[in-house]
């Protein structure tokens, strides 16, 4: 089973890049008010706006969970959810999109909006599934330090399905002092590459994941090795990394680079528009959900992992002295430290030896 069965990124990624060019005569707006747009940073996981007079960034970005609160609308139409409501983890799901993708240019976050599209106004008619949107997206803000005074609800029937809601969020952070700014001017190419372990498949390849449980005798009630379902598996909120960050700057850590590993999987190790070679020497256990889905479904490795995370949620480009600082950090996050690999002059490319798989840029 393929992914792109589904989600063609042959067709979403060129759109991005034309709406990049159609929306370029607007970068010069900000100016009148001392602020410009960096260049640099467009493409990367957010944009930065330097405010010029002055020592600091503000980053932006605007990200959406996908699919993932489907397979908690399905768990709870299921005879065997006993009236349980399974959005426990969808508001931090829906969090973690945005605020993971400021800290990859440099930025620490501080604000957060969401939005909670619906095809009928009658999605809020159920209070336990609204309760328990909101309390998760208030828990994942507490873990990010992130305010989150503003919201949006619009009703867009005949537009979205009424029984669904197409969650997403803006999120805004501070680069201070702006030399934390980063787009991957700063590789060099002796880095070695950490991986920050995921909590499961995040938010992404969730489509495949759904195609593959659904066609299953259980479905999402499927029992996995360990006892859990599939389903809460799945639903596991996604980690969010913002707060290790802090602390490796804190700490005087020296980032040259992150990557958060989203849509394209273990592709966007190579999101850096540098061109080097990420050799991966080591890649560790991917969750039990993710190797039972990728067995039950005839996924291949390569497929696995440009689609999902297999493990690794986040990845740092440090230098080797660093490294025992940023896997302690980790460490008293509750997140283990993977030393992934290196890099080295040549193609852009990521081979991932363990696996005999190379994805070329």
């Amino acid at each position: 089973m393929r992914y792109s069965d589904y989600v063609d990124y042959g067709k979403l990624d060129p759109f991005k890049k034309m709406a990049l060019e159609k929306l370029s005569e607007t970068f010069g707006a900000p100016k009148r008010l001392g602020i410009r747009v960096v260049p640099e940073s467009l493409g990367e996981p957010a944009s930065l706006f330097d405010f010029v007079e002055y020592d600091f960034m503000l980053a932006f970005v605007v990200e959406g969970l996908g699919t993932k609160n489907l397979i908690a609308e399905k768990m709870a139409i299921n005879e065997k959810a006993h009236g349980r409501r399974f959005y426990e983890g969808i508001g931090q799901d829906v969090l973690a999109t945005a605020v993971n993708e400021l800290p990859c240019v440099g930025a620490t976050p501080f604000g957060y909006g969401d939005e909670v599209a619906v095809g009928s106004s009658s999605w809020f008619d159920d209070r336990v599934k609204a309760e328990q949107f909101l309390k998760s997206l208030a828990t994942g803000c507490r873990i990010a330090m992130v305010a989150a005074p503003c919201g949006e609800t619009p009703a867009l029937c005949d537009i979205i399905s009424p029984e669904a809601a197409s969650l997403s969020g803006s999120a805004i952070g501070l680069v201070r002092p702006k030399s934390r700014a980063m787009w991957g001017q700063g590789l060099k190419g002796d880095e070695i590459i950490y991986g920050i372990e995921s909590s499961g498949i995040h938010a992404n390849g969730i489509t495949l994941a759904r195609k593959i449980a659904e066609n299953l005798p259980e479905g999402y009630f499927t029992e996995l090795p360990d006892g859990k379902t599939l389903g809460e598996a799945l639903l596991k909120p996604t980690h969010i990394y913002a707060p290790l960050i802090e602390d490796l700057w804190e700490q005087g850590v020296e980032i040259r680079y992150i990557s958060n590993i989203t849509g394209h999987g273990w592709r966007k190790i190579m999101r850096a528009k540098r061109e080097f070679t990420y050799r991966i020497s080591f890649v560790p256990e991917p969750p039990l959900e993710l190797s039972f889905l990728q067995k039950l479904g005839g996924v291949s490795d390569e497929e696995a992992y440009q689609v999902w995370n297999m493990g690794v949620g986040y990845c740092i480009f440090s230098t080797k002295e660093f490294g025992e600082i940023i896997a302690s950090k980790a460490e008293r996050r509750g997140l283990r430290c993977y030393t992934l690999g290196h890099l080295v002059a040549g193609e852009r490319k990521v081979v991932i030896e363990p696996k005999a798989i190379t994805y070329f840029h």
